[in-house]
Formats: structure tokens, sequence, C-alpha cells
């Protein structure tokens, strides 16, 4: 960044909220000395312009000019010539690492509930933490909406802070990457080598919800060079998503390429147990009481309505809830019967069309209707067939003759094979269960 050529176009935008004798005396006369990570240092002549800099009428339109000038500017430092040697600065907001750093302080590895779904990739983010950049690096974790990806980042986060606080760390979801660098490249004063030393200077940068680059070509293109820099210099990364690499079609072969050379844990669904155990605690942290029956019983309808574990503290609020409207304390199993008459009104069979179900079938996996009735069988296109031969089985009351017909004129005992392949997955993988569950919404959300 020219950081005197950022200064400059900034002066005029502070002119208009100041008043011309303040401007003159102690705004012109500060001196852009220097920009790193994201903090923008002015140097003012004395110890007096200093301070008349930082008052609460001056303060606000120098940081609010310089961040308009260059978003990709975080914080602004005023100092003077007994500071620049100390180098002990004052700054225009405190320089509290943490604070930028946004990690939410509850999400720790003490708070995260371990059971046979999720041991490895907890074990696996534990180790990441206590040793960055060295042994499992990178790291990528996939699994569901509310399984406790974001729940792992921010412990990675908080176990760094902790124990190697001279570590610079970057939590940040791909949204925030992507804004990032969409500002950078549209402003002119904010040259792509600020944003690249922000990204590329972090020691472990966490990033959330990768997929939602999949889409966005250049992001994606200024992320894998991203991705490389820093696991070429052994610094650790680690990502997150809600599906594997494989799953996103739209997805650059050598970002997938990347992805795939990383150590993948997937965060299973809950089983009974675990969701018991959840359960209980969050209770305990609210200083509710709950009967071990009735924990139980909203366990098992959790599984039942595979509910992640948000969905999950909703439903344990919802019968504190019943119970309260009721008189009582404590919820009863009798509160946990409304849950499942209000789930079951939820899970109406919806009216769809084999055509339907294809559509959207074709646009997840990003194939065309053409290649899914077609005669081609390489693995791009038999996927999907199969998916598309389930979900029309389920939805629909239609022979397996009909369907194989609709599926390109195939035999019926092919219909079958694929129809019961995806069912046997269905009991043993969670990424047949996510894919289902995903084309499964698509399906009912028109």
């Amino acid at each position: 960044m020219d950081i005197k050529k950022t200064w400059k176009q900034s002066l005029p935008k502070i002119a208009d909220k100041v008043s011309s004798i303040s401007f003159d005396c102690w705004i012109k006369t500060l001196v852009a000395e220097d920009f790193s990570e994201g903090v923008f240092t002015l140097l003012a002549e004395s110890r007096t312009a200093k301070e008349y800099a930082l008052n609460d009428r001056h303060r606000p339109h120098i940081e609010t000019a310089l961040k308009d000038t260059a978003p990709i500017i975080e914080e602004i430092v005023i100092i003077d010539h007994v500071d620049k040697e100390e180098k002990n600065p004052q700054t225009v907001t405190k320089p509290v690492v943490r604070e930028r750093l946004l990690v939410n302080p509850n999400m720790t590895f003490d708070r995260f509930i371990v059971g046979k779904s999720n041991e490895i990739v907890a074990a696996a983010s534990e180790n990441v933490a206590k040793n960055p950049g060295t042994r499992i690096n990178p790291l990528f974790i996939y699994g569901g909406v509310g399984l406790g990806k974001t729940h792992l980042l921010n412990a990675i986060a908080n176990d760094v802070l902790h124990n190697r606080p001279e570590m610079k760390i970057i939590l940040a979801t791909s949204e925030k990457f992507t804004n990032d660098y969409v500002l950078t490249i549209k402003s002119k004063d904010s040259p792509q080598e600020a944003f690249r030393e922000k990204y590329r200077t972090a020691d472990v940068l966490l990033i959330d919800d990768i997929q939602f680059i999949a889409d966005k070509p250049s992001t994606q293109e200024e992320f894998f060079h991203t991705f490389n820099d820093l696991i070429l210099n052994g610094r650790q990364v680690v990502i997150t998503s809600d599906r594997h690499p494989d799953d996103m079609p739209k997805l650059q072969e050598r970002m997938r390429s990347r992805f795939k050379s990383s150590l993948i844990q997937d965060i299973g669904s809950p089983d009974v147990e675990m969701r018991t155990v959840i359960l209980q605690k969050e209770a305990k942290s609210e200083n509710r009481h709950i009967d071990e029956e009735v924990v139980e019983r909203l366990a098992e309808i959790a599984v039942e309505r595979e509910m992640n574990i948000r969905d999950m503290k909703g439903v344990l609020n919802k019968v504190y809830f019943y119970a309260k409207l009721r008189g009582r304390e404590a919820p009863i199993l009798d509160d946990c019967a409304d849950i499942i008459k209000e789930s079951a009104g939820e899970e109406k069979k919806v009216q769809t069309t084999a055509d339907h179900i294809i559509e959207k079938v074709c646009k997840y996996f990003n194939v065309s209707k053409a290649e899914i009735i077609g005669k081609k069988r390489d693995r791009r296109i038999a996927e999907p067939r199969m998916y598309a031969v389930y979900l029309i089985s389920e939805f629909l009351n239609i022979p397996l003759v009909s369907i194989g017909q609709m599926m390109g004129n195939r035999d019926h005992t092919t219909i079958m094979h694929s129809r019961n392949k995806i069912a046997s997955q269905l009991t043993t993988d969670n990424r047949t269960k996510m894919i289902i569950k995903d084309l499964t919404k698509l399906i009912k959300s028109e």
C-alpha cells in the first residue's frame, strides 16, 4: 500500500468534518508512518498534536476517512516521536488481538462433547492446536449444519491463543475472505499486497464454510495461492465445509486436489447416547432440572428426526416452555409427546414429480438430464443417476419398470440395484446421508 497516497486521499474527507483551524493545526500535520498487518500508523509532530488528533472530536473522522479510502485497514494508530523511539504507540482502537480475532471464548475443547461420531476429528483438532503447522497440516473438516465444525475452529483458536500467544491467528468465514478480496481488487488504494500480507503471514489460518467459494473462480484462485504459500512455509491451515471436496461440482480441480491432500475428517451425526449427554450438559449449563427418562426420549426423537445439535437445543427449550405453560418446573414425558406431534406435522408427504426430482439431482451434481438418462457409466454420471432412482422410488409410488423407462429405458434389475445400493449406503456412510438430506431439502423447497 502507498501509505502517503492513502493518507493524502483521506485528508479531504476529514476536512469536511472538522473545523478549518483543527484541520490545519492537528490533522494536516500528521504524517503517514507505516502500514502492517492491517494497522495504519500516523506520526504526530508533538505530544499535544497527538492528543488533539486522538480526542473524540477528531479521532472518529480520521478512522472513518482512512477505512473508507482503504477498506483493508483494520486499525489506526497515532504516535509522536517519543512513542516512536520507545516503540510504545497509543491507538485509536485498542490493539487487542483477541478482540480483532472474534473468537468465541465459550467454544473450547473442554466444552466439545466427544462421542463415537466425532472422536477422531476432535483428536485431530486438538493435535493441530498443540502442534500447529507440523503433524496434521492441512486439516479439512466436513459435516452437516450444527454438528460442531465452527466449535472446533474456535477451540483451536482459543487453545493456540492461550498456549502460543505470539502466533498470528486468522479465524474467518469464506464469506469474510471473499469480501476482503473483493474490497481489495475494487479499491485502487488497497493493493493486493496488503490483502496478501494479512492472510499469508498468518501462523494459523482457520476458514469456516469453504464451500461458499466453489462458485467464485477469482476467489478460488486467490485462496489456492494463499493455501499453497502457507503450507509451503509450514503454517497451519484448517478448513471446514458442509460437504466433501468431491461433492463440490464447481470447485476447480486443482483446488479439489489440494483439499484432498489434507487429512479429511467428517463429523457424523451423534447417536442416542451422545445426544443424551449433550442434552444433559445443556440443561445443566442453564441450571435446569430434567429427569433422565425425559432426556433419553428427547435424544431418541432427535435421532428419529435427524436433528442437528442446534435443533436439539431448540427442542429442549420447547419442552421446558410446554412444561411451564402447564405449571411445572421440569418437563415430563407428555411434553415430549407434543414434540413428536409437532414434528409429524412437518413431515407431511410432498407432492412432486419424477422430472422435478431429476432436475434437482442434476442441479446438485452439476450434470444434465441428457447425461443422467444417457448411456455413460463413468462415476460422474452414474452416481447422480443412482441418487435420482432412489429418490424417485422414495417420493413416488412408481413401479421399478416405469422408473427404468424414465431413466433411458433401463432394465428394472438395474434400477433395483441402484435403489438398493443407495439404501444400503445410507445405513453406514455419512456422505450418502448428507447428500440424501441435501437433495430432499431441494426437492421439498419447490
